[in-house]
């Protein structure tokens, strides 16, 4: 894949910068950031499995401000079961003193021209619905939907943010067409659309116990899963009433980047 051509913003008062991670020691940079940003090193992706994805036609990013390292991202070539390619947009990640700066959106809009220079015309990730700030993020700012849900994608993970809990995800899809966009736009303006509201206490503060974060896990659960399964996608999100707006897509639009088990079965 074609590098991301170097870009330069403002965040506040701190310059950044976003380059492609070409050498050594800027892959051994979004190695270690991984650990510092999750609290733990067991789920950060070695330098050399960073290094054969960056050779291999993937994309590895990295931010620096004031030539220190602050956030990351890379993936990798995914194709879809109809044959088509994608970006499948692993990781990334800013540190918290950088986060709300511009750094996560600058990542994503190099990873975007990225995926483009190399004919690429989606990218696809996930997060956790009970996330917000990441909601927001993803479905608002940058336009993408999300058309599966997926129970315990990851099993039991050791890092700050699972603690040890289901790891609950949406499978992003950011749609990179002109078409596309301008479908979304216009679905985003209905006033008919669904809305599945986050429970109140999600998200919830790190250390908090399982037996408080799990039966409102499975509230959201709830709301989403039979909405997904009967062909409705999340297409937007509404910060004012914390909810999830789904809609149903044309059907020309392309098929699921991943299939996965049905959540209905």
């Amino acid at each position: 894949m074609t590098p991301a051509r170097k870009s330069s913003e403002e965040a506040g008062s701190a310059a950044f910068e976003v380059v492609a991670a070409l050498t050594f020691d800027d892959i051994e940079s979004v190695s270690s950031l991984q650990a510092e940003i999750w609290g733990s090193a067991a789920i950060a992706a070695p330098g050399t499995l960073l290094q054969v994805i960056s050779e291999a036609g993937g994309s590895v990013l990295i931010a620096r401000a004031g030539g220190r390292p602050v956030g990351f991202a890379y993936g990798f070539v995914g194709r879809t079961p109809a044959g088509g390619n994608y970006l499948r947009s692993h990781a990334a990640g800013v540190l918290a003193e950088y986060r709300n700066s511009g750094v996560g959106r600058a990542l994503k809009l190099a990873q975007r021209r990225a995926a483009l220079a190399a004919g690429l015309d989606r990218i696809v990730w996930t997060f956790d619905p009970a996330q917000v700030r990441n909601a927001h993020f993803n479905l608002r700012r940058l336009g993408a939907v999300a058309r599966s849900f997926r129970r315990d994608y990851y099993g039991q993970r050791s890092d700050a943010l699972s603690r040890g809990l289901p790891t609950d995800r949406l499978i992003v899809e950011w749609f990179l067409g002109t078409s596309e966009e301008a479908e979304l736009l216009r679905l985003r303006r209905r006033r008919d659309l669904v809305a599945v509201p986050v429970p109140a206490g999600l998200p919830v503060l790190p250390g908090a116990p399982p037996t408080q974060v799990e039966p409102l896990q499975a509230l959201l659960r709830a709301g989403l899963e039979p909405r997904l399964a009967e062909g409705l996608q999340v297409i937007d999100f509404e910060v004012e009433t914390r909810s999830y707006l789904l809609a149903r897509l044309p059907s020309w639009f392309p098929g699921l980047a991943e299939s996965g088990p049905d959540p209905s079965a």
